[in-house]
Parts: structure tokens; sequence; C-alpha cells
């Protein structure tokens, strides 16, 4: 499959909205769950409308609707619990903590897919587990910045769980399948949000329509219609710039300090990850 430049570059797009979330999610005052029923609010607002004008009829299947829940409980979680340990620790370190799901997909994979395991994967969850260990701290596990690298892991992990959901019911159009994933996780969202204070700022305000509309809604958009064109590999691949970007942005926006052990433990993560990837793709 050859990749077209202007394809390309929207997957590129993509990423670098995405990585605006860890610096961003750290800059504003506004909860966890403020963050996250305002980002699902808008891009259930926006795939709903989207999904109304190209005339979208809601009967499906109970297993479908079933399905979409799953879809939906599980993101709620992940998003949760990225948020979560963005507020606890720093932005690098957590979107090096959830950028773990690929590993934990090629464990997940074996387990519920029946994907044996290679020399590959090996190598990859050793190399992983090293470089979560650099990026734990010394001293003071009990810290918050610890607990916020736990949190990151386990949301990389509930986050490998969605793309194993979604093999079990392709037959689901994307689309939909963005909808229900939104939908759902909005409504625990919604539900725990009736307990905030809402003691927003404006630049807490824009903050989130940012991330609604620009990092939720447009990033998935340019993702979906990218990742649909491209190579497998190629996007798997160049979603891992996420980590980069969002560490330049981290050091700029949050004057973070990159310790070696962070560095160090980043690149072994992503090679981990870009490693179990792409002997995957090889081996389909």
């Amino acid at each position: 499959m050859s990749i077209k430049p202007q394809v390309a570059l929207m997957a590129a797009v993509a990423v670098i909205l995405m990585s605006t979330v860890p610096v961003t999610v750290k800059m504003i005052s506004a909860s966890v769950v403020e963050i996250g029923a305002v980002r699902l609010a808008i891009a259930f607002a926006g795939l709903t409308l989207l999904l109304y004008f190209r005339g979208f009829r809601w009967q499906l299947p109970k297993q479908h609707w079933f399905a979409l829940l799953a879809l939906g409980l599980i993101f709620a979680a992940h998003w949760y619990t990225y948020f979560l340990g963005i507020k606890l620790s720093t932005p690098s370190v957590a979107a090096l903590g959830v950028a773990t799901f690929g590993i934990h997909l090629v464990v997940l994979s074996a387990i519920f897919l029946r994907q044996p395991l290679r020399a590959a994967d090996a190598v990859a969850l050793v190399l992983a587990l090293l470089g979560i260990f650099l990026l734990s701290p010394k001293i003071d596990w009990q810290s918050d910045y610890f607990l916020g690298l736990v949190s990151s892991v386990v949301s990389g992990l509930l986050y490998a769980c969605l793309p194993i959901v979604n093999t079990k019911f392709k037959a689901i159009s994307g689309n939909v399948r963005a909808w229900g994933q939104f939908a759902f996780a909005l409504i625990p969202f919604a539900v725990l949000s009736t307990f905030e204070g809402w003691q927003l700022t404006n630049f807490d305000w824009t903050g989130l329509l940012f991330l609604g509309v620009f990092a939720t809604l447009l990033a998935h958009t340019l993702w979906v219609h990218a990742s649909a064109e491209l190579p497998g590999t190629f996007t798997s691949v160049i979603y891992y710039l996420y980590i980069p970007f969002a560490m330049a942005l981290s050091v700029i926006f949050e004057q973070e300090v990159l310790s070696l052990n962070t560095i160090a433990g980043g690149c072994i993560i992503i090679a981990a990850n870009i490693i179990a990837i792409v002997a995957h793709k090889k081996q389909q």
C-alpha cells in the first residue's frame, strides 16, 4: 500500500493534536470528572450530528448495543485513570505510562484472540518492564508521582482492551463504534459531574473547549480517515510521535525537567511497543 503525503500529513496533525492533551489537562484546574464530562459531551454531540446527516438509522441488534456499552465503560475508565495519572504525576510520565498499551495489547491478544506469543513479544515485554522501572521513583513509592505512573499504566491496559472488543465486533461501522464509545462513556462522567463544584475560570473553559473540539472530535476524525488509508505498521509507529510531542509541550508550558531516567525509560517503552507491533504486523 502506497503512502499518500496528504494522508500522512493528516495522521501527523491528528497525533500532534492528541499530544496536547496531557499538558492541557495539567494546566487547567478542572477536575478529572469535569474534563471527561465536557470532552465527551462535545465528542458525543459532534458524532451524533455526523451520523444524523449521513442518515444513520439507530436500529442495531441487541448484541451490538452491549458491545457499544462495553466500549463506553472501558473507555470511561481509561480516560479517568489517564487524567488522574496526569494530575498526580507529570504530563510526560502519564503519556509514557499509557504508551505501554502496545505491550498490554500483545498479551491480551494472546489470551482472548489466541494469537501466539513469539520471541519478539518476550523481548518487548522485558523492555517495557525495564522502561517502567526506570520511570519509577527511587524513593517514596506512595508519592503522587508513583501513583500517577501506576494509574497511567492501568490506563494503558484499559486502552488495550478496546481493540479486543472492536475486533470481536467488526460488523459495526467505525463511526458507530466511536459514537457508542463516547455516548456510553459520557454516562458515568455525567453522573459523577453532578457532585463536582464546577468552579472554573475562563482559562479552564477555554482549555476544555480546546480538548473537546480539537483534541477529541477533530483529532479523532482525522485519525480515523488517515488510519483507514495508511498501512497498519505505519500508523502504529507514527502514533508514537505522540510521546516526544507531549514531552516537549510539557517542558515548554509546564517547565517540566526531564531526568535521564525519564528520557531513557521513555525511549525503551517506545522501542518495546514498536518491536511488538512490527513483529505482529509481519506475522499477519
